[in-house]
């Protein structure tokens, strides 16, 4: 999937490659007009990214890579969080990347991932500042990016070979960041095909620890094959993916990228999301009170979340990603505490979490199958207490946010950070995005 060399332009006019047709899509994108929907979508994907990262900040990795972004500062270019100092664009992306990733929410349908837009409102928000965008070029960098990401994720898993044992992220973060500041910033079809063929070249991410089954996660990075369709079959995608590719440009308007964002309401793992919501509506229902009382716990889930490397784990729990991950962790937290946070999640060796976590019993049915593979991730969680009485929540799908949810959680996010009603003022910003320079004026500087 590279560009093209001198070699190729003969069937280059006779069938463009297929990063010509995503320049074609960028350029749309770049010019085009978009529904409000879109743009409203583009915005909350804002909002949560600057919430994530907020909250990424404060933990052991966030303070970690502040560590390192302090040591390569450059100019005072762009806005870092958790730091006192502006910071090169570079450095300024690769950090507020890391910290949004640690406190990533949004997930994507179309086989794209939560990672991946981490980078992309990363790249196109750090560029944004440095550069002097419009608000309007920050918002077609987001909708591009994320167009960008959803294309290749959706590509690469067209016909079932794909190995999911490859971490999407690494797969698709570079291409979809790239795609993001061509949209903001397009300049001619032939500049924009080679930055393109850059960044998926650059990408191959091997998922070890879901092969192995070990504690420790490794992302290798490496260069994908390059030529016709290279990097296609170096993923053993097949034809497939290539057709699926090419079809999006001439079947879909602009958005579809975003328009598939949902917004998951927990930090955890999105095979967590549904079992972990059902847990917090029986504890906020019941009280905390009833932990004590509990003889058994009962979560019925979809075979591929308890599956899932990481997610069938009763403990003993050593760090905070593995009760991310875990859907034990996750329901008995949520009973104990009757939230579900980053301050909570940071509680993986309290003993009355790790005594619920014992009394689980993972299951699923057939009717959760049937669900899970029209996209949907139910789940249900029974606490039989020792009384013989059973509470019980069940739910169809993940409790995804709306437009509301995201807002206000924005605004409790972003208050540690802004005096008394910044975060007000923040939300009116990005939520107008009008003028240049704008990227400055979310921050207020």
């Amino acid at each position: 999937m590279g560009s093209l060399g001198t070699n190729d332009m003969k069937s280059m006019v006779e069938r463009p490659s297929l990063l010509r047709f995503a320049a074609s899509r960028l350029r749309r994108i770049s010019e085009g007009q978009f529904s409000t929907e879109v743009r409203e979508k583009a915005t909350l994907c804002l909002l949560d990214w600057l919430g994530a990262a907020q909250v990424g900040a404060p933990n052991p990795l966030g303070r970690k890579v502040l560590e390192f972004a302090t040591l390569h500062a450059g100019k005072a270019e762009a806005y870092v969080f958790g730091a006192d100092m502006a910071m090169c664009a570079e450095t300024a992306a690769l950090t507020n990347a890391i910290l949004a990733h640690s406190g990533a929410r949004d997930d994507m349908h179309l086989d794209s991932c939560s990672h991946m837009s981490s980078m992309v409102v990363a790249a196109t928000l750090a560029l944004a500042q440095r550069d002097h965008w419009s608000g309007d070029q920050l918002l077609r960098g987001i909708i591009g990016g994320y167009e960008m990401g959803a294309l290749l994720g959706t590509s690469i898993r067209a016909n079932g070979t794909f190995n999911t044992h490859l971490r999407a992220s690494e797969l698709i973060g570079a291409f979809a960041a790239a795609g993001a500041v061509v949209a903001a910033t397009f300049c001619n079809e032939e500049t924009t095909t080679n930055a393109l063929a850059l960044a998926v070249n650059m990408a191959c991410g091997i998922n070890e620890w879901a092969w192995s089954g070990g504690r420790e996660i490794f992302i290798h990075n490496g260069i994908a094959s390059r030529g016709k369709d290279g990097f296609f079959r170096a993923l053993g995608a097949g034809d497939a993916a290539a057709d699926v590719f090419r079809s999006w440009d001439r079947e879909s308007e602009i958005g579809p990228g975003i328009l598939d964002v949902q917004f998951k309401p927990a930090p955890v793992c999105n095979f967590t999301q549904t079992s972990s919501a059902m847990a917090l509506k029986i504890a906020q229902a019941h009280g905390q009170a009833l932990t004590n009382e509990v003889e058994s716990i009962r979560i019925t889930a979809t075979a591929a979340a308890i599956a899932y490397p990481g997610c069938d784990n009763a403990g003993p729990l050593e760090t905070v990603s593995q009760g991310k991950l875990s859907i034990q962790y996750g329901v008995c937290s949520s009973l104990a505490f009757a939230r579900l946070d980053e301050e909570t999640l940071g509680r993986v060796h309290d003993s009355k979490v790790a005594s619920l976590m014992h009394k689980c019993a993972l299951l699923t049915t057939p009717e959760y199958e049937k669900s899970y593979a029209i996209g949907n991730q139910p789940a249900k969680v029974e606490v039989v207490l020792r009384n013989g009485a059973a509470l019980q929540e069940a739910a169809p799908d993940v409790p995804w946010l709306n437009a509301q949810q995201v807002k206000a959680r924005f605004l409790q996010e972003i208050s540690p950070l802004a005096p008394a009603h910044a975060g007000e003022k923040m939300l009116e910003r990005c939520q107008m995005l009008r003028g240049p320079g704008i990227a400055n004026q979310i921050f207020g500087i």
